[in-house]
């Protein structure tokens, strides 16, 4: 799913900026920059997700549940990223060759999605089925207790502290989900966000411990378990996007980036907690979960549109942005490479672009210098929207007399029409 993102920010963005539809690089159309943003914000999340779950592992943790999450999440990103990369390229997508560098992508995402645990079954069994008997503080102690049959104090005991963490989860929820009315992004979009995910944790928490209200029904509770892991999930992405930030936040604009990918992880919070609420099983659970978490109704939406074209623009230009989210992608040192002259091309396609801009606005003609610079872009913008072809067919000439028909529905059809009328 990483190497998906970053190869659809790489080859994806800088085929939009080469690519010209009525005189106009794509990348500048609204319906294309909708499917960029995407990209870039899907390969900011996966790339963080993969950054600190490798920090986790190098501190000699072994988180089985974040595993679960990160194939889970990684896989599923990474299938959207390469669709909408699909959505992009349209026909140099789809002629196979040499020259088509996301095919083979789009062709193995199945792969990755069904293997090494199903996804579907990850997210509806595994994540919350797993994490809440090993995240919970005493539910663990609490089945222990139960198997040992006859130990009735150490089971009120922690079945006391059961509730009494629900109590204080509740105080929590409520708590922090009034504070942040009072908050405003500003400037300090990572500070805002903290606080943002902050809440949606107590939420989580407080949702969890209703959760338990099913007993052992919520094993077989999948629609409710696959909800209960979206939010887990989102909240394991969005402290990640948080902290990949503020390794990173010297690169310029990476804030706009942040900004996207975290509103889609609270959005998408927000849809399954109500979700949850909406669906609860248990009389009045339901509505106390809402009442609870969102009692005044959604409060997330997702990134609006001029983040949307920022970040759309940041990926299909050389920016820092572009070269942090593309980092350690094989391009071939080979000149007729498809990557390698995507790679060169978005720096001189933008240069040549602007150019052009100067000359239509000051009403000239390209200077010397100038049109050096456009003729280099408009050859290497030729060589790049060309599509594969092929003089035979697997060894042989596809206009032999192999490839003509030699068969006809006419006779069979003549045939049933006879025995139809005998009859």
């Amino acid at each position: 799913g990483v190497a998906a993102a970053r190869l659809c920010t790489l080859g994806v963005g800088g085929y939009a900026r080469v690519r010209k539809q009525f005189k106009v690089p794509i990348a500048s159309m609204e319906g294309v920059q909708e499917k960029l943003a995407n990209i870039g914000a899907i390969t900011f999340q996966v790339s963080a997700a993969q950054a600190m779950f490798n920090a986790v592992l190098a501190n000699g943790e072994k988180p089985p549940v974040l595993s679960a999450i990160m194939k889970h999440e990684c896989t599923e990103l990474g299938r959207i990223a390469t669709n909408e990369g699909m959505d992009v390229v349209g026909g140099a997508g789809i002629s196979l060759g040499p020259s088509n560098f996301l095919a083979p992508c789009y062709v193995n995402t199945p792969v990755s999605i069904t293997v090494e645990g199903a996804n579907a079954l990850t997210r509806s069994l595994i994540i919350f089925g797993q994490g809440l008997t090993r995240s919970h503080p005493h539910l663990l102690h609490l089945i222990k207790a139960i198997q040992d049959g006859d130990n009735m104090d150490g089971f009120n005991s922690e079945l006391k502290s059961v509730i009494a963490h629900a109590v204080s989860n509740l105080g929590r929820s409520v708590s922090r989900g009034l504070a942040v009315q009072f908050q405003f992004k500003g400037s300090d979009v990572s500070a805002y966000y903290e606080s943002q995910l902050a809440r949606l944790t107590a939420n989580f928490a407080f949702c969890s411990d209703i959760g338990l209200t099913l007993g052992g029904g919520l094993k077989t509770a999948e629609f409710l378990s696959g909800r209960y892991a979206d939010v887990l999930s989102n909240l394991y992405m969005g402290y990640a996007c948080l902290w990949y930030y503020e390794k990173n936040k010297h690169v310029k604009d990476l804030d706009k980036v942040l900004d996207m990918a975290m509103a889609q992880h609270c959005y998408k919070i927000q849809e399954a907690i109500l979700g949850l609420s909406s669906n609860f099983p248990v009389p009045l659970m339901g509505p106390v979960m809402r009442a609870v978490t969102f009692p005044r109704g959604r409060e997330y939406g997702p990134a609006s549109d001029k983040t949307k074209r920022a970040v759309s623009q940041l990926i299909t230009t050389p920016t820092e942005v572009r070269a942090l989210l593309t980092q350690n992608v094989f391009v071939s040192k080979n000149a007729n490479d498809r990557l390698n002259q995507i790679s060169r091309a978005v720096a001189v396609a933008t240069k040549a672009d602007a150019m052009l801009a100067a000359c239509r606005r000051e009403r000239r003609q390209p200077t010397g210098e100038e049109q050096k610079v456009i003729d280099e872009a408009e050859e290497l913008r030729e060589q790049i929207i060309q599509v594969d072809s092929f003089e035979t067919l697997s060894g042989k000439d596809h206009r032999a007399d192999w490839m003509q028909a030699n068969w006809s529905v006419g006779p069979r059809a003549t045939t049933d029409a006879a025995s139809a009328s005998a009859h």
